[in-house]
């Protein structure tokens, strides 16, 4: 059995409680009936007394020493008294035992009268009560008493124990068994005590059976909701998995927690060992750092997710763009950990760049078309930025595209691209205008500076090129307008008009092949000639 068991507890508790009781109960039980006892002794001491004094007070009223002397052998034949005398004026009757009258003892004194005068005292009745038998008797009867209400205490305490047992104890220990036999989630119930389906123990039947309940519904909808955890974490994994975009979950500082097989694949084909960490936002794997973290930043302080579009540091001659997702996860003990999707849009940037390539660039030389050179000359105007604009046409193109053919024609073309290209500045715009018009935008420059490109174009063109079909030599000059802005238009369609009219006054004033045809919007005379 259990030490500390409530049957234990209880019965060590209704023990101690009836041995402080049956101590106290006992003792005060045993003091009462002692004095008790002793008040009795006297109290007969007294009935002895009363009931002799008649034929004391006869005995001292006649003085008749032999009636007197039967009264007191009468009285001292009690238990209760140890000695008696009768005294008078003229006689003195006492048992053998009387103490003297140097002894202190106490005695009792009753007053004797007169069997005719009421009022009349004619002697003294003196009595010595026999203390150590009344003590001995009280004690007697005291420790009888005691021990018979001690049984009575002990009785009482085992019956209370065991009703305690019956009625309380096993009943609470037949629902804690029936409660530990119970599998949690089940029908099974506690059964409620025949003997208490109305009383607080048939109460808490009750309201364990409601909290097992309880318990069952909610374990069943623990249970469903797991099932239903189990089958969203299952979708998500494969989700996951198997997602064409590379994922990854990162700490702060870059370490890698979690990443797919995408993620995986992406590595490999950037020839990169599989590392724990690549920097943070995975920074290590983009080319532009720099502006990762500045975009990140931004999102973040608005309180949004970070989108970027990078390229990705590749060893092979392709470029790999990723739109980068970063999101901010806080877990539930409050620990911040980024989500970084990464979306390939090589593709998508291949195919922009395929359009925005067919939308400004000429497809026969790969120089600017018209479009972009509209576009360049619009952005700086509006930066208010001055430039040179110069408009140029080939001489005498035509004849050589009808004579040898539009092939023929479309390489000489791309050799005055190239040799264009090798006469501007780095920071010019070449374009073609169209047909066998060109246009070179020229920021920042000077008169000279224009002169200079203009000469050098010339020279350049001037050479001979064999076609490569026809092995034959042939060269170009060409006719050359110029206008600045804003000194001469600030207008974009009258600056193009400017310099086009200066390039036809240019091709009118054309005399040999070898000189540079170079016309000034500015100049009244609209031509400036010179040597190479």
């Amino acid at each position: 059995m259990n030490k500390s068991g409530l049957v234990i507890r209880l019965a060590i508790v209704i023990i101690f409680t009836a041995v402080i009781v049956g101590l106290i109960t006992t003792q005060i039980f045993y003091r009462f009936t002692f004095l008790n006892e002793q008040v009795l002794g006297q109290q007969s001491i007294h009935q002895l007394s009363n009931t002799v004094s008649k034929t004391a007070s006869i005995a001292s009223y006649l003085g008749d020493e032999e009636l007197a002397r039967e009264v007191v052998n009468g009285l001292i034949s009690n238990d209760v008294i140890t000695s008696a005398a009768i005294k008078t004026d003229t006689l003195v009757v006492k048992s053998d035992n009387f103490p003297d009258a140097d002894a202190s003892i106490d005695t009792l004194e009753f007053a004797l009268y007169s069997p005719f005068q009421k009022d009349r005292r004619v002697g003294l009745l003196i009595v010595e009560a026999n203390d150590d038998y009344l003590r001995v008797k009280a004690n007697n009867i005291s420790a009888t008493n005691t021990f018979f209400v001690g049984i009575e205490a002990l009785i009482i305490t085992i019956i209370s124990i065991l009703v305690t047992y019956y009625v309380i104890t096993r009943p609470i220990l037949n629902i804690g068994k029936a409660l530990h036999s119970i599998s949690p989630g089940t029908s099974e119930r506690i059964a409620k005590p025949l003997s208490h389906q109305k009383s607080e123990i048939g109460q808490l039947a009750d309201d364990v059976n409601e909290l097992l309940a309880k318990a069952e519904q909610q374990l069943l909808k623990e249970k469903s909701l797991r099932s239903e955890v189990e089958v969203l974490e299952s979708r998500f994994r494969m989700l996951f998995e198997n997602a064409t975009s590379a994922i990854a979950l990162v700490e702060p500082k870059g370490d890698l927690l979690l990443y797919n097989e995408t993620f995986e694949t992406l590595i490999q084909k950037l020839q990169l060992p599989l590392k724990k960490n690549y920097g943070n936002y995975l920074q290590d794997l983009f080319i532009m750092k720099k502006e990762l973290h500045e975009q990140i930043q931004i999102a973040f302080e608005n309180n949004e997710s970070a989108m970027a579009e990078l390229e990705l540091i590749s060893p092979q001659d392709e470029k790999i763009w990723m739109q980068v997702v970063v999101t901010p996860l806080v877990t539930d003990d409050f620990q911040e950990n980024y989500q970084i999707t990464l979306h390939d849009i090589s593709k998508r940037k291949y195919q922009i760049s395929l359009l925005d390539k067919k939308a400004n660039f000429d497809s026969l030389t790969n120089l600017f078309n018209r479009h972009a050179a509209e576009q360049h000359l619009r952005q700086l105007m509006a930066n208010r930025e001055p430039f040179a604009l110069i408009m140029m046409d080939l001489n005498d193109f035509k004849p050589i595209n009808d004579i040898f053919g539009h092939d023929a024609g479309d390489e000489l073309l791309i050799h005055v691209s190239s040799q264009l290209l090798k006469s501007v500045r780095k920071a010019d715009i070449l374009a073609r205008w169209g047909g066998d018009e060109f246009v070179l935008i020229l920021p920042k420059a000077s008169r000279e500076d224009v002169i200079n490109v203009c000469a050098k174009s010339a020279a350049k063109l001037s050479k001979p090129h064999n076609l490569s079909q026809h092995d034959k030599s042939v060269f170009v000059t060409a006719s050359m307008g110029v206008s600045f802005y804003p000194d001469d238009q600030v207008e974009l369609l009258e600056l193009i008009r400017s310099a086009d009219k200066a390039m036809y006054q240019a091709k009118k004033q054309k005399t040999i092949n070898n000189e540079l045809y170079l016309s000034f919007t500015s100049d009244k005379a609209n031509l400036v000639s010179g040597k190479k």
